[in-house]
This record gives structure tokens, C-alpha cells and sequence, in this order.
């Protein structure tokens, strides 16, 4: 053969290269001997059975490591896999490619450089620092399970991934996506992570119908992300998502939010994101905007919350044709929050709109808050540049006109006419003068709301668009 088309091939099975003995009590084969990776991989290598990762091994450029179905590489603390070339596991169901450091120990886990390759089918990667880190490469991963780890997986930096069907679990943080990394995450199981997945510095991966179970916080984005989350289930977590100084084009769509104890969607720090065609349920807010942020907020359905809406800090939010239901309050503002509120339908909540103790225009015209919002973030060494900045007018009234309330509340309404003390709001008839800690003994009036005229009728286009909210219609074709 010319040593043109000769191509090497190592092939380690220990079933025929190391002694095997019998447990007598368990009658399992057991290897007696392992076989530690060479340092540099520049040929093909295959591996079967159980091996050793002692030092530090490099895949050079043009090497590829393959792990059969069924091999076990264990890895010595602090060391770590580095592929400049090709890295394919291929596990099967019956048997994974299992890849992991003793109990009590931690290793480096596999770096992926500039122009790598990785596929991943049917692997278990346990108890690594970063079980994948991913730079300028393209990783494929499938049908997987990350554990014990720093981080799951992390693009670094403009990484291509396709990530389908990994389960993240007991991680500090599940898989991190940053500096331009693309690509698409869906069919995965978050569970039990302090982070399940994160999304910064103009990372762009598409998450769908994935499963966030049990985590501290479920999926974290970071700026700006023009992307969708979209079909996903949240369940269990303190917080659903957190959107952090995110515009207009990230869009949180037809996502299952169930029981998180926290929110369901955290919106923080001048964040406009669309929030469209969810269903949320059980736990303390369903959407949470907070320090000067508006999303639009869209045909979702809220229900069985302390708070459906929390809207505070000069929120401009819109909210259209939701249902907000069954909560102790449906949309709470404060601190000079005026939304356009339409086309909603309010049933069954303990209080269907109420108003903050700093919701006062009364205050902004004479006091004003510009003072007491920049000497806050400069007690809490806050350095966002747009401090200070938001609305410069403020209305007398939180506008909620043009939408359905239920009967009780609209035959009250009715029969005590405009500008009346309504059960099931609370404004300023309920407190008519505040007094604010910094400002002396100056009371200020509290805003009132704005109810009527109302709609007529029930409306029959307000709620989730083209599903019921059931886990198994999140997306479709998924």
C-alpha cells in the first residue's frame, strides 16, 4: 500500500489486549487494566473499552479521536482535552460514551479551538470544570448528559452549535453562550442548575421547546438579543427567564410558565422585550418590569399569581389583550408607571388594578424623582449611563379605559359612574395623600385610575393565539 492512502488507524479493544476477570458474586466481566491516551493525536485514533486521560492531550489539526459506543475515558484532576481537529463520540442508548473525573475530583474538561469539529451522540460528561468549551469551532450535540459541572457547555466566542437533546443537570450553569456564538438549542432538559442557560454579549443561538425544571434561574439574557425563546416549558425555577437591557427585537413567544416561585419573566434595567402568547401560572409575579423598562406585553394569559403584572419605575409598558385572572392583583403600578392598558380581559382577581404609594404625578410635577433615582443608583453603585432618563411627562391617571371587567365589577362601575372608590382597584380614593421619607412633611396626591368607558362585551380575542397553553403544543413540529 503507498503511503498516500495509507490512513492509520489505532484501534484499542481491551477485550482482546487486557486480562479480564469474573466477579464471582456478580458474574460481570471487570477490566483489570486501563490504557492511558497518548499527549499529541495527529493520526486517527479509536477507543473502545476504558482508558485513562493522565496529562493533558491535544487533538492536532487533521487528528481526529473517536470514542465508541460504550468506551470510558476517566480523566485525571485538572487535566484537560484540547481538539484542534476532530472530535466524534458515538454512543449509543444502550451504551454512552461516558467521560468524567473519581468522585470528590474535578478536571478541565475539552476545549474546542479555531476550526475544530465536534459530534457528540449518546455521551455523559461528568464533573468538569467546563465540560465544552467551544471557540470559532462547530459543535454537534445530541441525546447527552452534562452533570457536576462549572458550566454544562460554553460558547466562547463565535462558536456555531446545534444543541438537541442534552440534558444539563446539576450544574452551576448549564450552557453559556457569548461573543456571537449562534446556532440553535431545542429539546433540551435544564434541571437543578443554578443557571440553566445563559445569553450574553451578542450571542444569537434560537431556543426552542426546551425544558427548564428546578433551577435557580431558568435562561438569563444579557443585552441585546435578536432572537426568539420560543415553545418552551418552565417549571419549578425561582425565575422563569431574566431579560436584562434587551430591545424590542428579543421576543419570549408561546413559552409554558409553571409555578415559579419567584416570575415567571424578570424584565430589568431598560429592557423592551415582546412577551407575547404565553400561558403563566402559580408564583409571586407572572411579569416583573422593573427600572425603566417596557415591554410589550401581548395575548398572554395570567393567572393564579400574587401580582400578574408588576410594573414599576417609570414603565411606559403596553399591555393588549391579555387575560390577567384568579391573582391577588392583575397589573400593580408604581413610581411613575403609565401604561397603555387595552383590550384585556380582568376576571376573578382579588384587585384588578393597583396603585403603588410613589405612583403620584402630583409628586413628579413638584418634587419630581430625577434626584432620588440617580442618588439610589449611586448608593448601589449602579454606573447604567441612562440613569435619569425616561418620561418627562406624567398624567394625572393610570389610563385603563377600553377594557372587560368582570360582571361584579362592571355593574359597579356602572352604577357609580366615572372618577368612584371601585372595590377592585385601588388608587387614589383608597389613599388619597402620601408622604415620601427625604421630601419633609409635603403630602402629595396619589393618581386614580381611569376605568370607564369599558368594552360591552367579553372579549372573545384576548388570551393565547393558536394554542390552549398545554405542554404538548409549545411549537409545532418539534
Amino acid at each position: 500500500m503507498s503511503r498516500t492512502g495509507f490512513r492509520e488507524v489505532i484501534l484499542f479493544t481491551l477485550v482482546s489486549l487486557v486480562p479480564l476477570t469474573v466477579h464471582p458474586a456478580l458474574g460481570q466481566e471487570v477490566l483489570s487494566d486501563q490504557i492511558a491516551l497518548p499527549e499529541s493525536i495527529t493520526g486517527e485514533l479509536v477507543l473502545t473499552g476504558q482508558h485513562l486521560l493522565e496529562k493533558n492531550v491535544t487533538v492536532a489539526k487533521g487528528g481526529v479521536l473517536i470514542l465508541e459506543a460504550g468506551a470510558r475515558l476517566k480523566a485525571a484532576p485538572d487535566v484537560s482535552l484540547t481538539i484542534q481537529g476532530t472530535l466524534r463520540v458515538d454512543g449509543s442508548e444502550a451504551k454512552p460514551v461516558e467521560i468524567y473525573s473519581a468522585e470528590g475530583t474535578t478536571w478541565k474538561g475539552i476545549t474546542m479551538l479555531t476550526g475544530a469539529q465536534g459530534v457528540i451522540h449518546n455521551g455523559r460528561i461528568l464533573r468538569a470544570e467546563k465540560g465544552i468549551s467551544v471557540l470559532a469551532a462547530r459543535l454537534e450535540v445530541s441525546r447527552t448528559t452534562i452533570t457536576g459541572s462549572q458550566t454544562g457547555i460554553h460558547l466562547v466566542r463565535e462558536a456555531m452549535a446545534d444543541i438537541k437533546g442534552v440534558s444539563f443537570t446539576g450544574n452551576k450553569v448549564g450552557l453559556a453562550a457569548e461573543m456571537r456564538s449562534a446556532g440553535e438549542i431545542s429539546g433540551c432538559l435544564f434541571k437543578d442548575n443554578n443557571v440553566g442557560l445563559g445569553i450574553a454579549s451578542g450571542a444569537t443561538p434560537a431556543v426552542k421547546g426546551n425544558r427548564f425544571v428546578g433551577n435557580s434561574l431558568g435562561l438569563q439574557v444579557l443585552q441585546r438579543y435578536p432572537g426568539k425563546i420560543e415553545g418552551n416549558i418552565f417549571e419549578g425555577n425561582k425565575a422563569g427567564v431574566r431579560l436584562y437591557q434587551n430591545g424590542p427585537d428579543t421576543i419570549v413567544e408561546r413559552n409554558r410558565f409553571v409555578n415559579n416561585s419567584d416570575a415567571a419573566v424578570l424584565a430589568l434595567s431598560y429592557t423592551s422585550p415582546v412577551i407575547r402568547n404565553n400561558y403563566m401560572t402559580g408564583g409571586k409575579y407572572g411579569i416583573y418590569a422593573n427600572q425603566f423598562s417596557s415591554p410589550l406585553i401581548v395575548d398572554n394569559v395570567i393567572r393564579e399569581m400574587e401580582q400578574a403584572v408588576h410594573l414599576n419605575k417609570k414603565n411606559i409598558s403596553q399591555l393588549k389583550g391579555n387575560v390577567l385572572a384568579d391573582s391577588g392583583v392583575g397589573i400593580f403600578c408604581d413610581f411613575s408607571s403609565y401604561p397603555l392598558i387595552r383590550d384585556n380581559l380582568f376576571s376573578g382577581n382579588r384587585m384588578h388594578l393597583k396603585l403603588g404609594k410613589f405612583q403620584s404625578s402630583n409628586w413628579e410635577s413638584r418634587a419630581g424623582s430625577k434626584s432620588y433615582v440617580l442618588e439610589t443608583a449611586t448608593r448601589q453603585g449602579s454606573r447604567n449611563p441612562r440613569l435619569g432618563q425616561g418620561p418627562k411627562e406624567f398624567p394625572e391617571a393610570v389610563d385603563a379605559t377600553g377594557n372587560w371587567w368582570d360582571e361584579k365589577t362592571l355593574q359597579e362601575m356602572t352604577e357609580k359612574g366615572k372618577d368612584a372608590d371601585i372595590s377592585t382597584l385601588y388608587d387614589g380614593h383608597d389613599l388619597p395623600e402620601v408622604t415620601y421619607e427625604g421630601f419633609g412633611e409635603e403630602t402629595y396626591r396619589l393618581d386614580k385610575i381611569l376605568y370607564l368607558p369599558a368594552l360591552k362585551t367579553e372579549s372573545e380575542t384576548a388570551g393565547l393565539k393558536g394554542w390552549e397553553g398545554t405542554a404538548d403544543e409549545r411549537v409545532p413540529g418539534l
